[in-house]
Formats: structure tokens, sequence, C-alpha cells
């Protein structure tokens, strides 16, 4: 709910506060870096409080993140740049949880069922986040209507997002941590890069962050391209967002059940193929239904990658060295993510609304190369691995337990 009442609406918010396209970019791009750099401080925090402790302590600081910002909603002061200082805060958040969260799940969840829980898990948080980003639009679309405009919309959302993170916030204090009193190793940034080269994990990150910078190059840039260029609704603008929600929410279990048949690898490397032409296909058509339908496409494919490369990323890991690895694989990311969107608010200001075209065609352009350089080594193999081809076939005629 803090996702699709709160951080979904970010962008919105700031076209609402009088941001440009380029700003709206740096809002989507620049606190993930922030996040991404904080996250190799929070990783020795957690070490010493315990990652339980931590990520308890960081669920509740977003909490007071997302009514602060309902604050600057309501009073529109001072406006954008202060939006973007509590957008920080919020990824530096987030992102710091992400280590000890994993690190925590990896001893907690048994191997043999990872994907397949990962995967169910994953239904219910897409179903709640398409609920809430519905709900948020509606408020959003009923507070037109007010005397008080977007402004009463917008607070009522973050407010909503901050009470949900705090019901949150007490659900994980009840959660127990098996390894709480295991010693482990202190991260260490050193650590990861020691073996970027020889660990299979080096091939499975450079991947990532390859496919995920290359994404950025137009991800941040769909919220001004709906709303400013194509003239959407905030009621056609939801549509689109909980379209997306809808297709991950039925399509996570399924791959999970994918994952779970041919492996986590071949799983991540069908789902990578199926996200490389999703820029270039915004090009075709700006028929509503088309959009729609393409945002279908878009869900499926990005629900198989956000459970796969986590799946992954717990197969070429370790206790010893997850949370090493996670913190270097969120800094790289973090850098990818804004190199990808400074690329494209660059390429915006040069060209104006006709370079939405050349931001879809180049960010196609390199997930593409990312996929043929890196997908065919990158992850764990299994002893007796399908051939792509098949896993491909499986998947896109949604046939996972036939052999």
């Amino acid at each position: 709910m803090m996702v699709g009442f709160g951080e979904i609406y970010f962008s919105p918010l700031a076209l609402f506060l009088g941001a440009s396209p380029f700003q709206v970019g740096l809002l989507a791009t620049l606190p993930m870096l922030s996040g991404a750099v904080f996250q190799l401080y929070a990783t020795r925090i957690a070490h010493r409080v315990g990652d339980k402790h931590w990520v308890v302590a960081s669920a509740a600081s977003q909490a007071v993140v997302c009514l602060l910002v309902a604050a600057v909603a309501w009073t529109r002061w001072p406006g954008f740049p202060t939006l973007l200082l509590l957008a920080g805060i919020y990824w530096m958040l987030n992102l710091g949880i992400h280590a000890a969260w994993s690190s925590w799940m990896g001893r907690m969840i048994p191997v043999a069922v990872r994907g397949r829980y990962l995967g169910r898990r994953a239904m219910p948080i897409q179903l709640f986040i398409f609920l809430s980003i519905v709900a948020a639009g509606g408020l959003l679309q009923l507070s037109e209507t007010l005397p008080w405009g977007p402004a009463a919309g917008f607070t009522a959302c973050f407010a909503i997002a901050g009470l949900a993170r705090a019901g949150s916030t007490h659900f994980l204090t009840l959660q127990h941590d098996p390894g709480k009193h295991l010693e482990r190793a202190r991260p260490s940034l050193s650590g990861a890069l020691a073996g970027f080269r020889e660990q299979p994990y080096g091939r499975v990150i450079l991947l990532l962050v390859i496919v995920i910078g290359a994404t950025n190059i137009s991800a941040p840039y769909f919220v001004p391209y709906w709303l400013d260029s194509l003239r959407l609704s905030y009621g056609e603008y939801t549509a689109l967002t909980a379209t997306s929600m809808i297709a991950r929410v039925i399509a996570a279990p399924y791959w999970g059940e994918i994952a779970r048949s041919y492996g986590n690898r071949r799983a991540l490397q069908v789902a990578l193929v199926l996200i490389v032409p999703l820029a270039a296909m915004w090009m075709v058509s700006h028929h509503f239904a088309y959009m729609i339908a393409l945002q279908v496409l878009a869900g499926f494919a990005w629900a198989g990658f956000d459970l796969c490369y986590v799946l992954n990323l717990f197969d070429v890991t370790d206790d010893r060295n997850r949370a090493q690895v996670m913190s270097l694989y969120s800094l790289l990311n973090g850098s990818a993510i804004v190199l990808g969107s400074l690329l494209g608010g660059l390429i915006l200001r040069w060209t104006g609304n006709a370079g939405y075209d050349y931001l879809f065609l180049l960010s196609t352009a390199g997930r593409l190369a990312g996929v043929l350089l890196l997908a065919r080594g990158a992850g764990a193999r299994r002893a007796a691995e399908a051939p792509f081809s098949a896993v491909f076939l499986r998947v896109i005629t949604l046939r996972p337990r036939r052999a």
C-alpha cells in the first residue's frame, strides 16, 4: 500500500508542484543513487544492531517520510526541492533495508521452497499494489472536483501510504530471525569487489546493471510522456499503471513455477528476452487500447524479471557474502539508473517531445546488447538444464508444468 498510494505517485506529485520533465527524471533516479550509496553504510549498521532491528527501524522511518510528503502536497511549500529531498531519504531507507532483508530472508526461507514461496508471495503484494493504485487514482480524480483540488488527493494518498507502512512495521516486529545469534563476517565492499571477476555473481550483477541502466534511459520519462505529451488524464494514467500491476499479480506465481521447473537461470533469460522490445513498442501506436495491451505484456515480463533476478542473486551468494554482494549490486545498479536517466533527460532537453522516440529506441538497443553479451553465461547452471528455446516456448504458451 505504501508503494501503490505513495511511491508510484512521486512523479505525478512533482508535475503537480510544477516540475519539468527533466526534474521528474532526476526525482526518479537521484534519490535511488543516494539510497545505493547509503546502503554501503546501512549494511554495517545492520551487522552491528541485527538485520531485523535495522529493517524495522528503517520501515518506521519510511512511514514518517510519507507523512511529511503528505504535508508538502497540502502546503505546496517549498515545492519540488523539498519533495526531492524527502524522496532521497525515502530511497535511502528503502535500499538501506535491502541487503539486511535479503540476508534475513535467505536464512529463513529454505532453498527447496524459495522459488515457489517468493512467487506466491509476490501475488498478494502485487494485488495490494494494484488495489492501492486504483484507489489512489480514484482519490485524485475525485479531488479535481473539490475546492482544494489535487492537493487534497495527493495529501490523502501519501497519508494513507505512511499509515500503511506503519502497519507493516508492526508485522515486521512479529517475524523471527533464525540467524540472529550467528557470527558473520563484517560486510565490506572490497570483499565483494575482490571476487567480482572470479565469482558467478559478477556476471549476474553486470548483466542486471546493463539492462536496468538501459531501461532507465526511458523509464523515468513515462509519466511526463503520458501526462504531458499524450495528455492522458489521472484516470487513464492510473488505468495504465494498474493494468501492469494486474498482469504482475497473475504472472508472479506462474514465474515461480517456471523457475522451479526449469531453473532460475533459464527463467531469468526468458524474462530478459521478453523485456528487450518493450520500450520500442511504445512507438507503434498511441491508441489507448494498444497501450493497455502493451502494459499487460510489460507486467507479465517484468514480473518474471523481478522474481528471477532475486532468485539468481540468492543462487550465487550465501549468508557469508550475501549482504556484501547485495550492497555492491545496489551501488552499481543505482549508478546505472542515474546515468541512464541523465542520458535520457539530456536527449529530451535537446529534442523536446520528439525525443521520446529516441529514448525508446536507445533503451531497447541497450537492453538487447546486455542480453546478447552476458545472459548466456549468467547464473547457476542446473545439472540437467532444458534448452532455452524449449523454456521460452513453455513460457509464452503458458504451460509451465508440461515436460
